[in-house]
């Protein structure tokens, strides 16, 4: 079988060497134009970012401590007693009150609903998602809700970029990347991590990684991390110390961290399913106004307990990260936390659930660092590095976004002892994640609704095949003067899908097919190929990808490929039709299998069968 090559984009068809104009080969020049738009998308989505922060700030001080203000604030320290336990209550009715009389996306933590809009909707958002996810998850979030302002913020920078895409009539591909554009702003802009921003991105909405798309969202990330860098400095959201293994070996506890991470996310994500259903089924009148409320009641219950759970929590992700907490304080916290989350979520409230699990990945991590240092005292090194890398892990198995997560961590850490560790424990709990569970925290919504959602993405195999490497070369020709009646006699229907027509010289002049042979009466067999010859057909030369050999039958509404030396010359060396193209299909089998398939790709190569009159 013939190897897949890896680029064909600058191949010159007619010699076999590189074109000497490689202008917009590779990159299609649109991407400058698109690169443009993204700039001012990253502006635009770093502006409402933090608009969005300083909102739930705003709510939080005036729902725990009565003020008016903007400062920095968080519920853990308030002194409302058993009146906590009311205000989330609060938050969820206003909540539910959105969902139910203005949008029903609002539900949710966000990213899947931007999900379904580049999977399903063409990247179409309403400009009420880009209105009132703000202020919901500024109202959850600021009354106590145990969420992050990251999926929100993502949402509402998709919306953001889809909408611009609408307004500017871009193609639904187009609207896509600037919905990604926004989405990555959003995230880049929260925790100043452009490249965490690109990934979440790349993982959860583009399923590709091309540069018409990865180069305007990169673009946009950096532009929104530099409006957050101009209103807070580079000061990171969670300083760390600087964490260093103590030896290799101890790459083993990560491991086995990752395991348990892994356990972890895989009862989240299930836990999490079974509260939507529940709280979904409740038989009371107004379900979606007061499933959020009775969630939001539990919660207080639990805050009230364990106020670190309410709001996001960042304050005691840097307690985690610099061991300022104790081992009983880290489980409970880390415990509380979870359920506040899915029991929130589950209710129908809106809210992220990348801080919170930082929090729980960040709290059972260093609780097992400490007790792995009663087993092992000289082999831990610092319990925050492990509260750091399970924080990845625990999102990185629950999003199905490992590379986003490694890549967060490390930015938050500034730290390159860090990746290691990252390395092995995401990919080790995202392994075992994937391997008992079909879903993602991200995706389980969207397939209870029955659409089909995959996470993982590689190179289309039309993309890595050449035209001639699944043309037939062995076929018939039939010259333009031949008489029907003579080519009849040659050809059984059966045997043949269609056959070029050539001139005098061998050039290709149009093709004929088994139904042209047989629709015409016998007394006007006297018609000659040349007048039967069709047009409806594709023209390739060898060299070219399938993929834009597919695109033009596709364009043309065609199934017969004619491949011919080179413009120059139009002598026909191959034929292919839709059929052909499926069989790479085989391809895929025997690299993924190992099983090898007789098809036409693994026939030697045959002489052209030249039928002259």
């Amino acid at each position: 079988m013939a190897d897949f090559p890896i680029s064909q984009a600058a191949v010159n068809t007619e010699s076999g060497n590189y074109q000497k104009n490689q202008f917009g080969v590779a990159l299609d020049p649109q991407i400058v134009k698109m690169c443009g738009i993204a700039v001012f998308v990253g502006l635009i989505g770093g502006l409402v970012a933090q608009g969005l922060l300083e909102l739930i700030y705003f709510f939080t001080n005036f729902f725990f401590y009565g003020k008016l203000s903007f400062v920095i604030s968080y519920p853990t320290h308030n002194h409302l007693g058993l009146w906590v336990i009311v205000v989330p209550a609060l938050g969820g009715l206003l909540v539910g009150l959105l969902i139910y009389f203005f949008e029903p996306t609002l539900k949710g933590h966000g990213i899947p609903e931007a999900m379904e809009a580049v999977l399903f909707g063409q990247s179409r958002m309403r400009l009420r998602v880009a209105i009132l996810k703000p202020l919901a998850t500024a109202f959850a979030i600021g009354t106590g809700g145990p969420f992050g302002a990251e999926g929100p913020i993502i949402q509402t920078g998709g919306a953001i970029g889809s909408l611009l895409g609408q307004a500017l009539k871009l193609t639904p591909y187009n609207r896509r990347v600037l919905l990604a554009c926004g989405a990555a702003a959003g995230m880049a802009a929260t925790f100043t991590a452009p490249l965490a921003g690109v990934l979440v991105a790349v993982e959860l909405l583009l399923f590709e990684l091309r540069a018409r798309s990865f180069i305007p969202v990169a673009l946009a990330s950096a532009v929104a991390t530099g409006v957050r860098i101009h209103f807070v400095g580079w000061t990171p959201l969670f300083p760390t110390p600087a964490f260093k293994l103590t030896g290799m070996t101890e790459l083993w506890l990560f491991a086995v961290m990752g395991l348990l991470m892994g356990v972890v996310g895989l009862f989240m994500i299930r836990t999490l399913g079974w509260l939507e259903d529940f709280f979904d089924k409740l038989p009371i009148k107004y379900a979606t106004i007061w499933s959020p409320v009775i969630g939001a009641l539990i919660l207080g219950i639990i805050g009230y307990f364990v106020p670190q759970v309410l709001g996001t929590s960042y304050d005691t992700i840097r307690a985690m990260l610099n061991d300022k907490l104790t081992l009983s304080s880290l489980i409970s916290i880390a415990v509380a936390k979870f359920w506040a989350l899915v029991i929130s979520l589950g209710s129908g409230t809106t809210g992220g659930v990348f801080a919170p699990s930082l929090v729980v990945g960040g709290g059972l991590g260093a609780a097992f660092a400490l007790g792995c240092r009663h087993i092992f005292p000289h082999l831990v090194s610092d319990p925050a590095f492990y509260s750091l890398v399970a924080m990845a892990a625990v999102f990185g198995c629950i999003a199905r976004a490992p590379f986003t997560s490694i890549i967060f961590l490390f930015e938050l850490s500034h730290n390159p002892n860090a990746l290691l560790p990252l390395i092995v424990s995401v990919m080790i709990a995202d392994g075992f994640v994937r391997l008992f569970s079909r879903d993602s925290i991200m995706t389980i919504k969207l397939v209870k609704r029955g659409l089909i959602v995959t996470q993982d993405y590689s190179v289309p195999v039309l993309m890595r095949a050449r035209i001639d490497q699944v043309m037939k070369k062995n076929f018939n020709l039939v010259h333009a003067d031949e008489q029907l009646s003579t080519v009849v006699q040659k050809f059984l229907p059966g045997e043949i899908s269609f056959i070029p027509v050539v001139d005098s010289t061998n050039a290709l002049l149009g093709i004929v097919e088994a139904h042209d042979l047989m629709r015409i009466e016998p007394p006007d067999h006297h018609f000659t190929m040349r007048e039967l010859a069709r047009q409806d057909y594709v023209l390739a030369y060898p060299g070219e990808s399938v993929d834009l050999v597919h695109r033009d039958m596709m364009l043309k509404d065609v199934e017969n490929v004619v491949i011919v030396e080179s413009p120059q010359s139009r002598k026909p060396v191959g034929i292919a039709r839709a059929n052909d193209i499926l069989q790479l299909r085989r391809w895929l089998l025997e690299e993924e299998t190992g099983e090898l398939r007789r098809n036409t790709l693994d026939q030697p190569e045959q002489s052209v069968t030249m039928n002259t009159p």
